[in-house]
């Protein structure tokens, strides 16, 4: 806006002269531990198999229509521990499949009714498991350190195929 011509400006009056800004200094990881990169990311052991949105899981293993026994919370929480470390094993959020997976490890897929029946030592393996999740420091550890990873990634049709011809595999 102009000013008009009569008025006088006093020094402490006129407007301030703008200042440049310093340049941005380059920020880099001081503290100890910090990520920077997702190679960095730990996992395993009692970092447990971060991922995202597991507990969506939670919710796909209630609306999944099985047998829940007599403990069916400690089921539910043994499912989610399969669900969730199949999916971030993946980088991604559980999936329908990762439900089938769990329900195939524990012999309780509609898929061994179909074909005759779970293999006998899938019920003992998952009694021995639910037995073990009160003591584990984190639901489901135990179970999870016996199942190989090459089995957690399989389809869910190839693994209960192969705990047909096998049931030690998850033992």
């Amino acid at each position: 806006m102009g000013r008009q011509p009569n008025i006088r400006l006093r020094s402490t009056e006129r407007p301030a002269e703008d200042l440049d800004r310093a340049p941005e200094r380059r920020w880099s990881p001081t503290r100890p531990g910090e990520i920077t990169s997702p190679a960095e990311t730990p996992s395993g052991g009692s970092f447990g198999r971060p991922g995202p949105d597991t507990g969506w899981g939670l919710q796909m293993i209630r609306a999944a229509s099985f047998d829940r026994g007599r403990r069916p919370r400690d089921l539910e929480s043994l499912l989610s521990a399969l669900v969730g470390a199949r999916a971030s094993h993946a980088r991604r959020g559980p999936t329908r499949q990762d439900v089938e997976v769990a329900l195939s490890l524990v012999g309780l897929h509609d898929g061994y009714a179909r074909t005759g029946g779970a293999p006998a030592g899938l019920a003992e393996v998952r009694e021995r498991w639910l037995d073990e999740l009160a003591h584990d420091p984190w639901p489901g550890r135990s179970a999870l350190g016996s199942v190989p990873a090459d089995l957690l990634m399989d389809e869910p049709r190839r693994i209960r195929a192969r705990l047909r011809a096998d049931p030690s595999l998850v033992a």
